[in-house]
């Protein structure tokens, strides 16, 4: 028997709720000793009121009530309130990213969990509102710094064996993370397979010990011991990891968005030779990693154009470069994807846009290299048998299936130099894992499924576990009354700076 701590954030938000019921049901069948403390009140804002408004606190805190009188027997309940917290005054400067990165309290990340939070929103890695982000997130921050006093202490005295929470990158559960790393605590993260990509696939929990499920050394393990694990025969994994493959090249892939469905089979962009040297280069969107912190940030170049811009420096004009800007940037104005265009004074570099019909894997098959940085092209070009080289931090980039630059001295020689492919058995390790749904999961205790209806242009979650009285139906009153109706009438302590 042990000691677990586990935290959660708002009650209404899915799957997380979800999950953290379910896995403090399969710690009561060990019969550990279980906290399980929730925000209540804790901090002004969070992932699923981010405008603080006191109507949807309040209907958190009745669904916690619920939650507790169903699930918490034997468990001990713990409502967090700041008015607990010991407040101290602090003082943060911030005007740029950088700056706002390097904000840590007590070993606590607080600037990458705010990042996190915001760029999920906004996909706005410039900050171009600063002066609304510095309204909004200073208060948080010192929020976040008296929470981060109060849960040393917590620990402190409850001294659990392991602490649980789901995802752990956002900044209103970051701090659990962070605090049992500082202490020596064993942490675990709960997330779904393969969270809200499911799409009519049934959501599946898996956990990550001793990280972020945004780990490359905890991934790269997982993968490896599925592969290695797994009671199938590696001709039936192959099997399985290959469908990976085909649907995306297909556009029939169901886990995530298919984004190849407005481009055409067999067009090259224009004026394509392929009788010269064709590298292809597929970018990837700049803020997907970019506040995840510690490996994520230990990169040879700062940002993809200053990598693409380095590479058409120093490469023979013999060499052309077609640049395929990720489909998923298709409407974004925002800098990091903009000052790519700029690039076009290169005279040996093409750049497709994210809406051009262009072929990816037309282009792909027509290139004799792909560059990419940490996308999922870098890995099925590997599958396909083309040369891949990986020029940022990636999920897969342990697994050989890319030649990765370590240094910025070693990119020319991979580009320009003979290499030949990387054996497919590491893409079919990666695809295997991103499919399993059985051997590499756990069996859940309840039903964490969610059905998504729209009605009057908004979307309504269903859950089994979204019941007022044992009905879904009272629920979804009960969460348009707070939701939708209320904030009309009383609009929060807060304004997220969209």
């Amino acid at each position: 028997m042990s000691k677990k701590l586990y935290y959660s954030t708002c009650a209404i938000l899915t799957p997380n709720i979800g999950i953290t019921i379910d896995d403090i049901l399969s710690a009561k069948n060990e019969k550990d000793e279980i906290y399980w403390c929730f925000c209540h009140n804790a901090l002004s804002a969070c992932q699923g009121n981010l405008n603080g408004r006191p109507s949807v606190c309040d209907f958190c805190h009745s669904m916690y009530k619920r939650y507790a009188k169903k699930y918490g027997k034997g468990v001990h309940v713990i409502p967090i309130d700041r008015k607990d917290f010991v407040h101290k005054t602090h003082s943060w400067q911030f005007d740029n990213v950088e700056q706002i990165k390097s904000i840590v309290y007590r070993d606590v990340y607080i600037g990458y969990g705010i990042l996190s939070l915001y760029l999920s929103y906004t996909r706005d890695l410039d900050i171009i509102n600063m002066d609304g982000f510095k309204k909004y997130f200073t208060p948080i921050i010192s929020e976040i710094c008296d929470y981060v006093d109060y849960v040393y202490d917590f620990f402190n005295q409850i001294k659990p064996d392991e602490v649980i929470s789901f995802n752990g990158r956002l900044f209103d559960n970051r701090l659990f993370y962070d605090v049992a790393k500082a202490l020596g605590i064993k942490y675990t993260a709960l997330e779904v397979m393969f969270g809200n990509g499911d799409r009519g696939k049934p959501l599946k929990k898996v956990r990550f010990i001793g990280g972020l499920p945004h780990s490359i050394k905890v991934v790269t393990q997982k993968i490896n011991d599925l592969w290695t694990d797994s009671p199938l025969s590696d001709d039936e994994k192959k099997e399985i990891a290959t469908s990976f493959y085909t649907k995306r090249r297909e556009g029939k892939y169901d886990l995530d968005t298919v984004y190849i469905s407005d481009q055409i089979q067999g067009v090259l962009p224009e004026g394509f030779d392929i009788t010269q040297k064709n590298i292809a280069i597929f970018n990837s969107s700049e803020d997907e990693y970019s506040a995840v912190g510690g490996e994520w940030d230990d990169t040879i170049f700062k940002s993809q154009y200053e990598a693409i811009d380095y590479i058409l420096q120093r490469s023979s004009p013999d060499i052309h470069y077609y640049l395929r800007i990720h489909p998923h940037l298709k409407g974004v104005k925002y800098k990091a994807h903009m000052e790519l265009y700029s690039l076009s004074k290169y005279p040996n570099l093409t750049i497709i846009p994210p809406e051009s019909e262009v072929s990816t894997y037309d282009l792909m098959d027509a290139c004799e290299k792909v560059v990419t940085f940490g996308s999922t092209m870098g890995v099925e070009s590997a599958f396909w048998g083309k040369t891949s080289v990986l020029l940022r931090r990636s999920m897969y980039e342990n697994l050989d299936i890319c030649y990765q630059a370590l240094r910025k001295e070693d990119v020319m020689p991979l580009l320009e130099g003979k290499l030949e492919p990387k054996p497919q058995l590491g893409a079919l390790k990666f695809a295997y894992y991103v499919l399993d749904r059985e051997y590499g999961v756990e069996k859940s205790n309840i039903d964490i499924d969610i059905e998504e209806k729209t009605f009057l242009g908004r979307i309504f979650q269903f859950t089994p576990y979204f019941k007022i009285w044992g009905s879904q139906f009272l629920y979804q009153i009960a969460y348009f009354y707070h939701f939708m109706l209320m904030p009309r009438f009383y609009k929060g302590t807060m304004h997220f700076p969209e």
